[in-house]
């Protein structure tokens, strides 16, 4: 990466050696030198609104002529990446990531690096441009230069080794977020949850909004060129290890927040949003060459309205029992908050346990009390609220005499291990098996650790919870770990402890370093004489808190950057309006089953359900369901072979008549997914996502739920859900509740949902029953009247009153319900319960471009082995193809029109969307040039614009106008337009 810089027009292009982004400010300060220093060349008034304007193209680097520019690319270092705009007292700098240095490698293909040096440079300004010929390195600015060059002290913060990024993946993300794909990397930091984990939101805002107009392929240049870089604050690091004789890396990662509105660390509670201060989300992964394990954790300050009270006597430094808690909220503003903050949480893990650390005396034990009425009152409403996912609670104090007695040791005490370890259990953890390329356990729900001040007892619980989940999960696989990664995970969170603590209590206000435990009295004392201003909200005089405030664009003078680019935006509506010329449609088609196969693999010939209409389809989505039994106890699901089996049975049927691949599987507890593409088809997909959601709110882990993969067809998004729900005759109204679950916690990047694309199909043994006893419904079977049958059954009744699955649609049924057999027979369900037979198994779609024409809606009758039937649909999908040979010619020479490439950046400050009309090829295109407001392309010769009256123009006579006729020409009256001087002076007289 290179930086090219042009004084006038001021202008910054930072360059791949394939492409060019170019910055330029509209309105740039040029100041000259003199002996006396800078002088201004003139008084322009400095607009906050005006300066925050940002004019920016992506372009192709060779339609750029450099002559005029010199490369500024720094000659100590290197130019690393970008890391956005920054406005600072009515200037606007570029911030660059200048040195880093690998500190933790989650797995062998990802790095994560420690900044280590970052430069800015002045946009609209030139009064720091003696700053750009240094050739030396350098550890600062001077005295002088900090105090007067507003980007000093965020270079200083930023390069203070506190921030952290990657090269291979958005570091806001942790691995199950992310996945497994060999994909390159993929920004998700825009989306609400990790956005709070992106300390540079404020410089990249909008370039982020920037880089999601782009094409597909632009968007993958910005990503993986370095172009947008995410950071994060807090702790990164990876040790070598051993696992069962095979090398190994374990890393931690954890993140700090920077949501919060306030101060976001020291002794405080939350913010209208839930956000809550010192909230920290930390990874432990373990990586070897056959497994990935990973594990989530999170903690923070307890989330709801409180803060202690501002007395600042030495009594109350000195005395703890003198602090005072003080609620400034209402009870119910703290519990919408606390909602907000729990609901959040759940969309993004699942399942939530609270374990609260309180004490229970003093003034902690007040906002201990606080809480758990807060906790009470949440149970004792949560029906009304709907909630798609459970919650647990545990009062946990820890004394820290204990904390400090065990110690970070490789040994667990049991007696805190036994409170949580049936959620550990039932939570499972992220278990992926590389060589297979599959998921033997998903985490599906997180532990939030609730404290006072999210440091040292909250970082301690954390470890233990960490080496729990560890050891069981491992277990689950009979694999035993040595003592050596017990230790070495001890000393990985115990550095952890160290450096989060260093962090908060270097940037918080001497205000709330006085209540801070790990602070000496005495050290608290000092702190108080010697401060002569203490802010309720932020020390704005600490030199660290206010180069945070900067960095995320908190100081009230700071606003937001604005940009603009003309040029790509014309370019793109130019496309727009010539589609056609590159893009055509095309039929493909598609075939769907779902099949509950009741924990058994099937060796048996499966050609009658997978080619039971003798077609050849182009995508093959097949959803399994009970792949394995699902015991209690059970942390991973250890039976990944189960569906390894199915997906190769699967596949080997399908190369009987044609080349097919395994595009994506995927496996939540019992569900499975399987999606398989013709070679010959392979090329036109892209963009392969993969996401899941727990549903059952009880029983084992994952016993119940979704999975869904989301992808491109060429132009056209695709999304496959495989789900099942609860069971049972009278459980309509929870399956409709776990439709909803899944609509609402089912998200992929940029936070898609499973509606947001152009096709759905949703496969899955949805359970719901037929409202008849089994002497109505065998007779009706009998008799093959479905239609009948149909008016009874529930899925049926709940799509249309428009509850469940509104605007899907479904084949007309022609076939008995599928559920329940005799195992290994035809016979429906003789054991002692009975069960109605029932259309269990369901294939639903939607499509609302009307993209989905239906073929086929049947069972595979002679498939026996299970007390289900698979049942299978065929579709043709009508699928936008763009030939991207053609779009990207047309783009050139779109681009080309300006000649960038011969006469060098056009002023595109003079470039606007609005009046995109002088952007045109006028000549090729056989158009005259365009008006103005004095010449008119219909006025030969461009003469000026006027209006001839016929009555006015002949010299000969003496009209004028009627100072009498109505203004509004639309007005009915008698009076004529004009009149003869004679007669308005008559009329006057």
């Amino acid at each position: 990466m290179k930086l090219y810089f042009n004084e006038k027009p001021r202008t910054f292009i930072i360059t791949t050696n394939t492409h060019a982004l170019i910055i330029r400010h509209p309105n740039p300060i040029y100041k000259h030198r003199s002996i006396r220093g800078l002088i201004p060349r003139h008084n322009r008034r400095e607009n906050d609104k005006e300066n925050n304007k940002v004019l920016v193209e992506f372009v192709i680097k060779d339609f750029i002529n450099f002559a005029s520019f010199r490369d500024i690319t720094p000659k100590v270092g290197k130019l690393i990446g970008f890391l956005g705009l920054l406005s600072l007292k009515s200037k606007v700098f570029l911030g660059f990531i200048t040195k880093d240095e690998i500190v933790a490698s989650p797995t062998v293909d990802e790095k994560i690096y420690k900044i280590t040096g970052t430069e800015f440079y002045c946009l609209n300004n030139d009064e720091y441009d003696y700053l750009l010929d240094r050739e030396d390195e350098y550890s600062g600015y001077s005295d002088t230069e900090s105090t007067k060059y507003p980007a000093a002290s965020i270079r200083k913060l930023l390069s203070s080794g506190a921030f952290y990024f990657s090269k291979q993946f958005d570091i806001t993300s942790n691995i199950q977020e992310r996945g497994f794909t060999k994909a390159e990397f993929q920004l998700i930091a825009d989306s609400p949850y990790f956005k709070r984990f992106s300390w540079n939101s404020f410089m990249l805002g909008e370039l982020l909004e920037f880089r999601n107009r782009l094409s597909p392929s632009e968007q993958k240049i910005i990503d993986t060129s370095g172009y947008l870089v995410i950071i994060m604050r807090g702790y990164a690091k990876s040790v070598n290890t051993e696992v069962a004789g095979s090398e190994a890396l374990m890393t931690l990662i954890s993140k700090q927040s920077c949501a919060k509105e306030g101060p976001l660390f020291g002794d405080w509670g939350c913010d209208g949003n839930g956000y809550v201060s010192n909230y920290l989300e930390t990874e432990i992964i373990i990586y070897t060459g056959k497994f990935c394990l990973s594990y989530v954790i999170v903690r923070g300050n307890v989330p709801m309205y409180w803060e202690l009270e501002n007395n600042f006597s030495t009594k109350a430094i000195l005395a703890p029992s003198a602090k005072k808690v003080n609620f400034p909220r209402s009870f119910e503003a703290s519990q919408e908050a606390f909602t907000r903050h729990i609901d959040r949480l759940a969309t993004q893990f699942g399942d939530v346990h609270i374990l609260n650390e309180l004490s229970d005396k003093s003034y902690k034990g007040v906002l201990n009390a606080a809480f758990e009425e807060q906790i009470k009152y949440y149970f004792e409403h949560r029906e009304q609220a709907n909630s798609d996912f459970k919650l647990a609670y545990t009062h946990l104090p820890i004394p820290a005499s204990r904390v400090k007695k065990i110690g970070y040791t490789s040994q667990n005490p049991s007696d805190i291990i036994v409170t949580f370890s049936d959620s550990a259990v039932n939570f499972g953890a992220l278990f992926y098996e590389n060589s297979t390329m599959t998921f033997i356990g998903k985490q599906l729900g997180v532990f939030r650790i609730n404290s006072f001040d999210s440091l040292s007892k909250a970082n301690f619980l954390s470890k233990i919870i960490s080496q729990e989940v560890i050891k069981l999960a491992f277990q689950d696989i009979d694999i035993e770990l040595n003592k050596d990664l017990y230790t070495k995970h001890a000393r990985l969170w115990q550095e952890n402890d160290e450096q989060i603590t260093k962090l908060v209590l270097n940037y918080v206000s001497n205000r709330d370093k006085l209540h801070t435990s790990n602070v000496s009295h005495a050290s608290s004392v000092k702190s108080h004489i010697t401060k002569k201003y203490l802010s309720s909200v932020v020390d704005t005089n600490k030199p660290n808190e206010l180069a945070l405030l900067k960095l995320l664009g908190r100081l009230q003078d700071q606003q937001a950057i604005t940009l603009h680019n003309p040029l790509h935006d014309f370019v793109a509506k130019e496309l727009s309006e010539r589609e056609g010329e590159f893009t055509s449609e095309s039929d493909i088609l598609l075939f769907a089953s779902t099949f509950n196969v009741n924990g058994t693999i099937f060796e048996g010939d499966i050609d009658e359900w997978i080619f039971s209409e003798n077609k050849l389809h182009d995508l093959v989505f097949i959803g399994l369901q009970e792949i394995v039994k699902l015991k209690p106890g059970q942390m991973v699901n250890t039976d990944y072979r189960n569906k390894a089996q199915w997906e190769r049975n699967i596949l080997e049927c399908l190369l009987k008549r044609d080349k097919y691949m395994t595009l994506w599987t995927g496996q939540l507890g019992g569900l499975v997914l399987l999606l398989f593409v013709k070679e010959s088809e392979v090329k036109y997909v892209s963009n392969v996502e993969f996401s899941f959601k727990k549903t059952g709110l009880g029983g084992v882990a994952a016993n119940k739920g979704g999975v869904a993969v989301s992808f491109k067809f060429s132009d056209t998004s695709i999304c496959f859900v495989s789900s099942h729900f609860a069971a049972g005759l009278n459980n309509d109204e929870e399956r409709h509740h776990n439709y909803k679950t899944l609509v609402k916690g089912i998200q992929f990047s940029k936070n898609r949902r499973i509606p947001d694309h152009d096709v759905v199909i949703w496969v899955g043994d949805f359970n719901y029953r037929i409202n008849l006893t089994n002497e109505q419904v065998k007779p009706l079977i009998l008799q093959k009247k479905y239609t009948k049958l149909l008016q009874y059954d529930q899925l049926n009744q709940q799509m249309a009153s428009g509850e469940s699955f509104p605007f899907y649609a479904e084949q007309k049924i022609h076939f008995p319900p599928t559920y329940k057999f005799d195992n290994g027979t035809k016979v429906y369900d003789s054991s002692e319960k009975q069960r109605v037979p029932a259309w269990t198994d369901r294939i639903l779609y939607l499509s609302r471009k009307n993209l989905i024409k239906p073929i086929e809606y049947n069972y595979a009758r002679n498939i026996t082995f299970s007390d289900h039937r698979p049942v299978y649909a065929s579709f043709q999908v009508t699928v936008k193809i763009i030939n991207q040979a053609i779009k990207k010619s047309i783009s050139s020479k779109l681009y080309e029109t300006y000649k960038l490439k011969h006469h060098g950046l056009q002023d595109i400050a003079s470039l606007s969307y609005d009046v995109d009309k002088r952007l045109i090829d006028y000549e090729n295109r056989n158009l005259p040039p365009p008006s103005s407001d004095k010449d008119k392309w219909w006025l030969e010769g461009g003469k000026p614009a006027k209006v001839t009256i016929p009555s006015l123009d002949n010299k000969n006579n003496d009209l004028v106008v009627n100072p009498w006729s109505p203004i509004n020409p639309f007005t009915r009256s008698n009076e004529p337009e004009f009149v003869s001087l004679k007669e308005l002076e008559e009329m006057l007289n």
